[in-house]
């Protein structure tokens, strides 16, 4: 589903000149070995379809650019979240320790918080790879 997003976001609809160069940077991927026969053979017929739309989106272009700035705004996010996470989980088990209680309290924000950290690390790592299948990092 993230990854059909991300293609909608970067469709480009081409004109006759366009074609033509779409299928000229095809041709000169598929000849550097950056694309396979199927992938040649199904972006050319996309292409060539009158009126048809193709995910064409910039390889060093505004593409990449987006790419990167996204996936440095994720691991800031993260590390914003592990941040807190650490500090918030070692206060509570430094109270905990501090005053003697006999049972682990602190585990009641331990275990949730540590499922959330969990999956934002698990979404940040897909949106990434999601991001290469698409091709727009450079």
């Amino acid at each position: 589903m993230l990854a059909s997003f991300l293609r909608a976001a970067f469709y480009t609809r081409l004109s006759p000149a366009g074609r033509e160069r779409a299928l000229r940077e095809l041709k000169a991927r598929y000849a550097e070995g950056r694309l396979s026969t199927h992938q040649l053979e199904t972006r050319v017929e996309h292409v060539l379809r009158s009126g048809e739309t193709i995910d064409y989106p910039p390889v060093h272009g505004l593409g990449g650019a987006i790419a990167r700035r996204v996936r440095r705004f994720q691991r800031a996010l993260l590390r914003m979240h592990a941040l807190g996470y650490f500090a918030a989980n070692a206060g509570l088990v430094a109270i905990w320790a501090l005053t003697g209680e006999g049972s682990f309290w602190p585990a009641l924000f331990l275990v949730p918080s540590t499922l959330v950290l969990g999956g934002h690390a698990l979404a940040s790592r897909k949106l990434t790879r999601a991001m290469s299948r698409l091709r727009l990092s450079s």
